[in-house]
């Protein structure tokens, strides 16, 4: 395909991601777009594999548990990273979306963030022989698992209510409870950057663990790991709890409008494992519901790095 320009790239950006991706991701993996479509022999696939690869050596050197490769391990998966943000880019600016390519996305995001889990926990534990390494690492994988089964569940009961995910940034979802005015200005101050009021989801918590823990331990010894593991684990429980409040929340208020007959009996829906996950969530991380695992894709119900 002939050159493509910058506004062209950001036509391919979703409305609405974390923080992390629109502030830190995609100046760099826009002018990677640019140089990498015109190249037909680049395919959306093969930069997932290259992404998957590159997760591969983030773990190895992880695994080392040294300041320099902590550092190196850090900067191999923000590129693996951007790279992931780069296929589903590429895809959609060629119209080469596929149900195997998504598939293939989201597999290969999983095996690669539980391989960078186990290495980088692993590693810090071989080196400093303190068993709370261990246990954070089970904690990590449990985040994960809850994340991803309850996004799933949830989002599965509010489609079949006719009612829009719990992570959804929309305000005519209906039963959802009214924000306080100043919770509206920050979320539409957020909006006009493109970044979703979800703070701090699967990707955030990912991006803490890879890129931040190492970069930390590599200055200030181990023990680093898990103190960055532990701040933003509560900031990702925390934020979970406040989507499952709001949830709790718009459930009760649409129960309470279809025992007054003003609503329809919820319809069956399709789940995660019928669809081929094709929408994950971590998921970004972590991508069933647009996720990455303990967090939420866009309100337009695409996987932040979905193609």
């Amino acid at each position: 395909m002939p050159q493509v320009s910058l506004d062209q790239v950001r036509g391919t950006f979703k409305p609405r991601d974390s923080w992390w991706t629109v502030l830190f991701v995609d100046p760099l993996a826009a002018r990677l777009v640019r140089v990498l479509a015109p190249r037909a022999w680049i395919t959306p696939t093969l930069l997932t594999v290259v992404a998957f690869v590159l997760g591969l050596g983030a773990a190895a050197a992880f695994l080392a548990a040294r300041p320099a490769w902590w550092v190196a391990g850090a900067v191999a998966y923000y590129v693996a990273f951007a790279l992931d943000c780069v296929d589903g880019k590429i895809a959609r600016l060629r119209g080469q979306g596929s149900v195997l390519g998504t598939w293939l996305d989201f597999v290969l995001d999983r095996v690669r963030a539980f391989l960078c889990t186990s290495a980088l926990f692993a590693g810090a534990y071989l080196q400093a022989g303190d068993d709370r390494f261990l246990f954070a690492a089970v904690g990590v994988v449990f985040l994960a698992l809850i994340g991803y089964v309850n996004g799933a569940e949830v989002d599965k009961a509010l489609r079949s209510a006719g009612a829009a995910p719990v992570a959804s940034d929309r305000a005519d979802r209906s039963g959802a409870p009214v924000l306080p005015t100043a919770v509206v200005r920050f979320r539409d101050a957020l909006h006009r950057r493109r970044i979703r009021m979800n703070l701090v989801s699967g990707i955030e918590f990912e991006t803490a663990l890879f890129v931040v823990a190492p970069l930390a331990a590599a200055v200030a010894g181990t023990g680093a790991i898990l103190v960055v593991t532990a701040v933003a684990a509560g900031l990702l429980v925390a934020f979970e709890l406040a989507l499952i409040a709001r949830f709790v929340a718009t459930a009760v208020a649409l129960d309470r409008r279809r025992a007054q007959g003003r609503l329809p009996t919820p319809r069956a829906t399709t789940s995660a494992h019928d669809t081929g996950r094709s929408a994950h969530a971590a998921g970004a991380g972590g991508s069933g519901p647009t996720r990455t695992p303990g967090g939420r894709g866009d309100e337009t119900g695409v996987h932040p790095r979905q193609r």
